[in-house]
């Protein structure tokens, strides 16, 4: 029996489709018993002026098209707008959310699921470049698992803050793990995850870039138009991909069971996760 998957998106750039597709190419060639059912984006055509943002999304939710996949939205940016603002502007960080803001999360969690709740019943949901903030709604509805640019003890946030963060502390390594979702950003239980460097021989020459070139004064666009925050990026999207589809095919294939919000293997429970950085790297070594 197919493992059903619900895929959570927010479908903002390049990489939102590259991991679509690749899974689903995967799912194609391999054939493991699994199927995305649909996919859920919080933005809907319309809901806000046209930006290079709004033109990625509109090309995400072609793809969807072209996959057969249908696709639910609900635009965030519509709902309650004023009390998202308070609950923004009384929030110290994203994470450490005013009553306000996650009152508002809670609320558009509910319609979230409201939404779900009319599609097709899945197994699993897949966040895969979801850029909110869930509510407890969802978290209680859904088992649900997300692929974070970070080792599992790295930085938390969006790729952008993970490698500001990464940068700003002078780190040698990266890292991407797939994770089950919490109410703990970035720090639930961990299927799997890989790691890499980023000093050494390869990118001394781009530490030194940086380091002449960027300044405290350097604004965010210089920072991140800036070879080796690119490059962190690059080497991490490499790894992302073939890190997702070995952790469907071992949720597929029954090695691993997500139910009631753990990670179950062979009937024991899981949290440390299991480091597939040599698998990673020869899939990499192969197909470069």
């Amino acid at each position: 029996m197919a493992l059903k998957i619900g895929w959570f998106s927010s479908g903002r750039d390049p990489a939102a489709r590259n991991l679509l597709k690749t899974v689903c190419d995967y799912i194609t060639a391999e054939k493991p018993p699994v199927e995305i059912s649909w996919i859920f984006c919080p933005r809907e055509t319309g809901d806000a002026p046209f930006s290079e943002e709004y033109k990625q999304r509109e090309m995400f939710f072609d793809l969807a098209a072209g996959l057969d996949i249908p696709v639910a939205t609900l635009s965030y940016v519509n709902f309650l707008p004023e009390l998202r603002k308070k609950g923004i502007t009384e929030s110290a960080t994203a994470e450490m959310a005013s009553p306000s803001l996650q009152e508002w999360r809670d609320l558009f969690g509910r319609e979230v699921v409201r939404v779900i709740d009319m599609l097709p019943s899945v197994d699993l949901v897949v966040m895969a470049g979801y850029m909110l903030i869930i509510g407890r709604p969802e978290l209680e509805a859904f088992d649900m698992v997300n692929i974070h640019p970070a080792l599992p003890w790295g930085p938390k946030g969006t790729w952008q803050e993970v490698i500001h963060r990464l940068i700003a502390d002078d780190a040698s390594e990266q890292g991407i793990m797939v994770h089950l979702v919490t109410g703990e950003l970035d720090r639930g239980p961990v299927i799997s995850y890989t790691r890499f460097p980023i000093k050494g021989e390869n990118w001394n020459e781009l530490w030194n870039q940086w380091r002449t070139e960027i300044s405290p004064e350097s604004d965010i666009n210089a920072r991140e138009s800036h070879p080796l925050f690119k490059e962190i990026r690059r080497q991490g999207e490499m790894r992302e991909l073939p890190l997702l589809n070995i952790a469907i095919g071992e949720l597929a294939g029954g090695q691993l069971l997500v139910r009631d919000h753990k990670i179950f293997s062979k009937g024991l429970v899981q949290d440390s996760g299991v480091d597939l950085t040599d698998i990673i790297e020869d899939f990499i070594s192969r197909n470069m």
